[in-house]
């Protein structure tokens, strides 16, 4: 069953993924996406990492599993996430933090997704 703070958990990790693959295709793939790299492209995305960690830390603090070791590993992905953009150039080694954690926060959050909820 889904509650709204799993579903703002989702959309908090969507947020924080399309921000870094955006980045990922532009640093990899500098000819075919260049073009999406303008004035404002850093600060857009650093926006939309800060508004996902800080979407899925409110998600997670919101969530009944919070105490469980599952609700803290998404408390604290979020605020790797959120904390991230204030590294400066050095923000690509939480990103990688991230990345490698991520099979773990979308197993987790299909777990939480399939788990029956007592009322």
């Amino acid at each position: 069953m889904k509650t709204p703070a799993l579903r703002f958990a989702a959309i908090g990790c969507a947020l924080v993924v399309i921000a870094m693959v955006a980045v990922a295709l532009v640093l990899l793939d500098k000819p075919h996406f260049g073009f999406l790299v303008g004035t404002w492209f850093l600060e857009v995305v650093s926006c939309g990492v800060i508004v996902g960690g800080f979407v899925l830390l409110i998600a997670a603090w919101n969530l009944p599993e919070r105490a469980t070791w599952r609700g803290v590993v998404l408390f604290i992905w979020a605020l790797v996430a959120l904390t991230s953009p204030v590294f400066g150039i050095m923000f690509l080694f939480p990103w990688a933090l991230l990345a490698l954690t991520l099979p773990l926060i979308i197993r987790i959050l299909m777990t939480l997704r399939r788990t029956p909820r007592i009322a």
